[in-house]
């Protein structure tokens, strides 16, 4: 939670602070500039109320893989609930701003945030933990029946 609130701070003092993404004359392999993001992953457009609905509804389904995991496969538990804070930061962006506020920019063509990182990393977590728990249910030997 502490990287999501460092996350809106750096986005609020890019806000005051960092120039727009257009206006770096020589941007290097990474940048630090305001990309304001008015749609999703890599600036495909949507609608506002369509995110923040989806976002909810997913955010939804990733509480229930949460719960339904947290004493079997907390390591699964652990993945979605990185995702859920992650997604919080953008979502938040979004209520507030209207878009998503990123301020790292790399190679001078795609923008990411802190939050945008805790997601990508609770992606790869949970695709990890899950294909975990896949192979330990297939080499766990069957029980005979009494």
């Amino acid at each position: 939670m502490a990287l999501i609130i460092l996350d809106e701070w750096l986005k609020y003092m890019g806000i005051q602070k960092l120039p727009e993404e257009g206006s770096l004359i020589d941007p290097g392999p990474i940048s630090f500039a305001i990309h304001k993001n008015w749609g999703i992953a890599f600036d495909f457009p949507f609608r506002l109320e369509f995110i923040i609905i989806c976002s909810l509804l997913i955010g939804a389904g990733l509480v229930h893989i949460a719960y339904k995991n947290r004493y079997k496969h907390p390591d699964i538990t652990l993945a979605a609930s990185i995702i859920i804070i992650g997604a919080l930061g953008n979502l938040y962006d979004r209520v507030v701003y209207g878009f998503t506020v990123d301020y790292i920019i790399l190679f001078a063509r795609s923008a990411i945030n802190l939050s945008d990182i805790v997601i990508v990393s609770g992606v790869v977590l949970l695709l990890l933990s899950s294909r975990r728990t896949r192979k330990s249910k297939r080499t766990i030997p069957s029980q005979p029946v009494l």
